[in-house]
């Protein structure tokens, strides 16, 4: 799956530029934009986390519906390896299709070259956790309709108690969530992109970020039978063509 889905992306052209312009096209405008540094950084963490999410989310639901995954499983490929796979690819391409625009970020915001490994990792860390998060979204939706709007709203609820909305009252519950949150990495380095600073450094205070990645993808991979199964079940249920006379 890891080999397939690298071919599958590099081969769509067309797909791969869309992904890379795009991102380039929104962000940009904003990097040089007048708005106040928070501002800015919020819609850099925004667009990560949403593009992490429904990336993983919608081709699942779409492979699903298809029967393209009822192929791949009913060869008897294991289908946590088969999820484990399809996230860590998934993650690695989303971190290549950003890597120009972050580039671009880093350069106009003029970042200190000492965070730029900082921001690449949080990147990197958030895209992960959100292709995990939108395969749990995928095995609970029935339509892409119903995948769009689980995934905007879980993002934007990640989101907010990772701080990117808000900065919560220290020692309150919501800090509590927000020191744990994923996502919280990826919202500190995009708010030094925006202002041009160094950027933090990967220690300790990542420790709670990386266990509840880590979490997520656990809670991910314990789903992925179910996920096979109600793909399997999904195209079965399906009408047969009526050209071919198959499903």
């Amino acid at each position: 799956m890891w080999s397939l889905q690298w071919r599958h992306a590099l081969r769509r052209h067309r797909l791969l530029g869309w992904n890379v312009v795009v991102p380039v096209v929104l962000l940009l405008p904003v990097a040089l934009s007048p708005a106040a540094a928070p501002h800015r950084s919020a819609v850099y963490s925004v667009f990560v986390v949403f593009f992490g999410t429904f990336g993983s989310c919608i081709p699942l639901v779409g492979d699903r519906t298809r029967g393209w995954s009822e192929k791949v499983l009913l060869t008897g490929y294991d289908a946590r390896r088969w999820l484990a796979e399809r996230l860590a690819a998934g993650a690695a391409i989303d971190t290549v299709q950003l890597a120009p625009v972050l580039v671009l970020l880093l350069l106009v915001g003029r970042t200190h070259p000492a965070g730029y490994g900082p921001t690449v990792l949080a990147v990197a860390l958030a895209l992960l956790t959100a292709n995990a998060v939108g395969s749990v979204i995928a095995r609970l939706v029935s339509s892409v309709a119903e995948a769009a709007l689980a995934c905007s709203t879980a993002a934007l609820f990640a989101l907010h108690f990772s701080g990117v909305f808000r900065t919560p009252v220290p020692g309150g519950w919501g800090w509590r969530a927000e020191r744990v949150s994923p996502f919280r990495p990826l919202a500190e380095a995009m708010d030094n992109v925006a202002s041009g600073v160094a950027g933090a450094h990967v220690g300790s205070d990542w420790l709670g970020p990386l266990v509840v990645a880590a979490a997520t993808l656990v809670l991910a991979l314990s789903l992925a039978p179910g996920t096979a199964r109600s793909a399997v079940r999904s195209a079965r249920a399906r009408p047969p063509n009526r050209r071919t006379g198959r499903v």
